[in-house]
């Protein structure tokens, strides 16, 4: 009984959440999670996730106090200026390499939301861009998501290159595809697009340097090289695969201490202030989402595990019917894509499918994100309006 409860308050905290924004999320699934402890046993705070995404959001943070995404939206600005439609899908690819390198695609964002863009005349590149944009964050090895799906492939013992090259080439197979897609959107939906995605990315910090750029691009690779090429052992320690050396800390604590030393050297490169991170937008919407990720995480993870037998049970007999399925897509649709990961892959993974179907469901929840975002931009815009009234 409590159980059937408890899925149903979570469907009402996700929902009013999309009303409420910013740090509601986490509160009320921590409220939800308070009033259901009367009944049901919490597991442990999810104390990797949050280790996790702590040190990811001062990388991310250090990046843009650097400048670093700054001087990368000026110079796609440039390149793109010089380039024509023909190039539309080459583009399109190259700005999909280049958010899986950086993690990040508030920089692209701010370069296509620009309200004096150098790309005018150039809307039809405008969908695939977006595209390439969001498709890369699932694999990249510096987004949140690609950190979580490589920690938890490789504590399942999938190969992980080969599961993220299996993302990758579903994500560069949709970017090229909406290449061409894109010509048969109207320009006004494109230029609605515009407007929407203008005010996602705020004003970043300048660069001090233009010429250290290169040192953080170097750093950003040698990172990604690290995360591709390690594996856990048996014993919980951490292999580097290529030259067999063991690092006597967890799967986990390695990513942690990786991206604390990239921002740590990009900080003394740079010299940057510490204030001066923290007072970084990244930094800021990245402590409202680490409190998000607490709650929700804390509150699904107990769910999951007070019905596990449950789920093992209907999950292996096959008794799932069509109705199961329409709530998984609505929960799917209104839960962020990695916590996803971090909480419903590793049951997937235990039931011996092939990496390709395992991919193909990531990217296919990855793939509901837009549809969130439009629905959280339509309740906003209510909301404002009756505000106004």
């Amino acid at each position: 009984m409590m159980s059937t409860i408890g899925w149903g308050m979570l469907l009402m905290v996700l929902i009013a959440s999309l009303y409420l924004g910013g740090v509601s999320l986490g509160l009320l699934s921590g409220l939800v999670l308070g009033f259901l402890t009367c009944w049901i046993q919490p597991v442990s705070p999810p104390n990797n996730l949050m280790l996790l995404q702590a040190t990811w959001l001062l990388l991310m943070a250090t990046l843009e106090a650097t400048g670093f995404f700054y001087l990368m939206t000026n110079k796609w600005k440039i390149f793109v200026g010089k380039m024509n439609n023909h190039y539309g899908t080459l583009i399109a690819l190259f700005c999909y390499g280049l958010v899986f390198l950086t993690g990040d695609k508030a920089w692209l964002y701010r370069w296509v939301g620009d309200p004096n863009p150098l790309h005018k005349g150039k809307a039809q590149l405008l969908f695939p861009i977006v595209v390439a944009g969001h498709m890369a964050l699932l694999a990249s090895p510096l987004s949140i998501s690609g950190i979580l799906l490589i920690i938890v492939a490789g504590n399942n013992g999938l190969p992980i290159l080969n599961l993220v090259g299996m993302i990758a080439t579903l994500g560069i197979g949709i970017t090229a595809t909406s290449s061409w897609v894109a010509y048969l959107i109207p320009n006004k939906w494109l230029s609605k697009l515009y407007g929407w995605l203008n005010g996602l990315a705020k004003d970043e910090v300048a660069a001090q340097s233009k010429n250290k750029i290169e040192l953080l691009l170097f750093l950003l690779v040698v990172a990604e090289l690290l995360f591709l090429g390690i594996a856990p052992n048996p014993n919980g320690s951490t292999q580097f695969s290529s030259i067999q050396k063991i690092f006597p800390v967890k799967f986990p604590i390695f990513f942690a201490l990786v991206m604390l030393s990239t921002a740590a050297v990009a900080m003394l490169g740079f010299k940057i202030k510490p204030a001066k991170i923290l007072q970084s937008n990244r930094f800021k919407l990245g402590i409202q989402q680490l409190f998000i990720f607490l709650g929700l995480t804390w509150l699904v993870d107990s769910l999951l595990s007070h019905d596990k037998m449950y789920w093992i049970k209907m999950w292996w007999d096959g008794r799932i019917h069509y109705g199961f399925y329409l709530a998984a897509v609505l929960y799917m649709l209104l839960i962020d894509v990695s916590i996803i990961i971090w909480l419903f892959s590793t049951p997937l993974i235990e039931r011996d499918d092939p990496i390709a179907i395992l991919a193909l469901w990531l990217v296919a929840v990855h793939s509901l994100a837009p549809i969130r975002f439009w629905m959280s931009h339509m309740i906003k815009g209510y909301k404002n309006k009756q505000i106004e009234r």
